[in-house]
């Protein structure tokens, strides 16, 4: 089971595992030193809900990765993700993003971000199978400072629940002894469900 937890200063040497490696190709680029991890938990501590969210992924009790959330405006927010290599193809960090997800919108969040680097495909199934939206592209330099275009992605606030208790026209109920009718949970359509 996957769980966000807030991290403490004794996470470095696990977060210092999580920086390094394959993991940083595609980030800063570089294996973070024992004080590189403690300034970045010490960073992440510091975040408040008017600049950011930070937390631990969490499996089973072992420290595999780091989630972030920039607040880049009062409605929009950049979400960042980073699993120590040896983790990946798990669904960790899907799992995390959608935990992190319900979060920034009770914390008024309107539209989420993300980006990734056009050589690494599955931060995009991460942020897909998330319910992130592909948006287009945009350049951005990477860690060697080549201007590369990155994938962009965002995910909007539902304003309306997908599902909805609502009297259908294609029931065959008809009201009961009080003259209510009775409720039957469709989607948007007037269709039930799926599953159901």
């Amino acid at each position: 089971m996957v769980t966000l937890r807030p991290l403490t200063l004794d996470d470095a040497p696990a977060v210092q595992r999580i920086c390094c490696g394959a993991s940083v190709r595609y980030a800063h680029g570089y294996d973070f030193t024992p004080e590189q991890a403690r300034a970045t938990i010490g960073r992440i501590i510091n975040l408040t809900p008017a600049t950011g969210w930070g937390f631990g992924i969490d499996a089973a009790g072992d420290l595999v990765g780091l989630i972030k959330a920039r607040r880049r405006t009062p409605a929009t927010a950049a979400v960042s993700y980073i699993l120590r290599d040896d983790t990946w193809g798990n669904g960790y960090a899907t799992a995390a993003v959608r935990q992190l997800t319900p979060i920034l919108f009770a914390a008024g969040v309107n539209v989420i971000e993300a980006k990734h680097h056009p050589d690494n495909p599955a931060s995009g199934r991460v942020l897909a199978n998330a319910g992130f939206i592909r948006i287009g592209s945009a350049d951005f330099a990477d860690s060697t400072g080549a201007v590369v275009a990155y994938t962009m992605y965002e995910l909007r606030r539902r304003e309306r629940p997908r599902t909805a208790t609502c009297w259908s026209p294609h029931s065959a109920a008809t009201p009961d002894s009080s003259g209510s009718w009775p409720t039957t949970r469709t989607n948007r359509w007037g269709h039930p469900p799926t599953g159901e």
